[in-house]
Order: C-alpha cells, then sequence, then structure tokens
C-alpha cells in the first residue's frame, strides 16, 4: 500500500477517475514530487481507503485512476466523545490533530464562562472548516480512514442542556477531586470527557456538569494545560479500557 494518502471529498469508485486540486495538488506535484504512474491512496472519510495511480498532474491538478477499493479497521472500540473548551490558535488545533491519531470518535468545541476566545457565527464556520482540515490531514498521517465527527462551537451550558439523556459515561477533570481513571469503566463501550479552555470552568459549570452526569476526576497532583490535559485523558483512557490497552 502507498504510503502516500490523500483524503478527498466526495465518493470514490473502483474504475473511475479522481480528481486533486489545489494545496493538495501542489503537495503532491511540487513537495512529492510524483509523477504519472506513481501510486497514491484515497480515502474519503466514510472507512474505506482505494489504491491509485496517478494518470496526469500539474501544480493545481492531478487526476489519478483508482484501481481497488480497501477496507481496513482502525477506529476504536471505545467510543470517545471529547467536549473541549475552545483554546486559542494552535493550542486548538493541537488537540484536534492528536485526539484524531488517538482515536476519538467525536469532538465538540464548548465555549465556557472563562473562554478567552470568543467566535460569531461567521468566525465559527471558518474556524470549524479549519479544524476538520486538521482532522483530515491528521488521518492522512496516522493511517485513520474515518474522520471523526467535529461539531459547531456550542456554549456548554446548551450542549448540557441539549445531552441530559446522552449514553454512556461521562467524565470532567476537576482539581482535588477524589475520582479516579482507574475506577472508571465506560458504560456500552462510550465515554464522553469534558476538557475546560486556558481559564478552566467555573465552579457553577463545574456544578452543572455533575447535575447532568458527569463524574469529577482528579488528575495527579499538578495543574496540566488544557491541551495537555486532553491528549492526556484520551491516552489514558486508552490504555485503560480501548484500543491502546494490553491485549
Amino acid at each position: 500500500m502507498s504510503e502516500t494518502r490523500l483524503y478527498i471529498e466526495g465518493p470514490i469508485a473502483v474504475g473511475s477517475e479522481a480528481e486533486i486540486r489545489d494545496e493538495q495538488a501542489r503537495y503532491v506535484s511540487r513537495v512529492l514530487r510524483l509523477k504519472p504512474g506513481d501510486c497514491v491512496t484515497l480515502f474519503d472519510g466514510a472507512g474505506a481507503e482505494y489504491p491509485a495511480s496517478i494518470v496526469s498532474l500539474s501544480k493545481t491538478r492531478v487526476l489519478v485512476a483508482v484501481t481497488d477499493e480497501l477496507h481496513r479497521d482502525t477506529e476504536s472500540l471505545l467510543r470517545i466523545h471529547l467536549l473541549q473548551g475552545v483554546s486559542r490558535g494552535e493550542r486548538m488545533d493541537f488537540v484536534v490533530q492528536k485526539a484524531t491519531e488517538l482515536g476519538v470518535h467525536r469532538i465538540t468545541p464548548v465555549l465556557t464562562e472563562y473562554s478567552v476566545v470568543k467566535l460569531d457565527e461567521k468566525r465559527a464556520e471558518k474556524r470549524i472548516r479549519h479544524w476538520r482540515g486538521v482532522a483530515a490531514s491528521a488521518c492522512e498521517q496516522c493511517g485513520r480512514n474515518v474522520l471523526p465527527v467535529l461539531d459547531p462551537p456550542i456554549a456548554l451550558r446548551n450542549w448540557l442542556g441539549e445531552n441530559l439523556d446522552t449514553a454512556g459515561t461521562r467524565i470532567i477533570l476537576k482539581p482535588g477531586a477524589d475520582g479516579s481513571l482507574k475506577s472508571i469503566r465506560p458504560d456500552g463501550g462510550q465515554l464522553t470527557a469534558l476538557i475546560g479552555p486556558e481559564g478552566g470552568l467555573s465552579d457553577e459549570e463545574y456544578e452543572l456538569a455533575e447535575a447532568t452526569g458527569f463524574q469529577s476526576i482528579g488528575f495527579g497532583p499538578r495543574i496540566l494545560r488544557t491541551e495537555t490535559a486532553a491528549l492526556a485523558v484520551v491516552a489514558a483512557v486508552q490504555a485503560l479500557s480501548g484500543d491502546l490497552a494490553p491485549g
């Protein structure tokens, strides 16, 4: 299988030709310096991957012929939903990228009382497009064929109010909490983890989360940055109950 993996939108069919355009085309032609006859692997985020060979290329357009359809399951049996407090610029990009690599099923950016980032509708649409691009690039790199679900940003209070009966186990990191990840057994293989932004969560938000089924978890003696906390929790949960657990 080719090491060059490319995500493209839309259905892909064996025996057809697919177009790679713009930045991806420049990456293929100018950075990788691939040529007609070279092989790539395409995927559209639905689960399958498609070996293909380059038919022609220019700086802005690459045409490939799809030769096969393969099914390789890389999804975690533990369906992790990350509720991530929106943080500034590269911090949020980092969380989306690494959460994708670690097999998170769904990412919901949440806006909280102490959020530094403020998003109006136009900025929110731009950011979600950007984060989906970050997730797609992470899938290309890590060999994942299914993109995580990436929701539009939502106020934490609104999400909690709209998801009172969501199935699975819910956890929230809270400094000084007595709960431990070792005691968590994800109900039905589903777990939702709520991580605050740079400014943390307010006392009222902790209370509201706990009132809607979130278990408060302590996570070591040190205060972690938001991006560190998110990835540490996901990795720990995957190691305890998911696809990083010992066989």
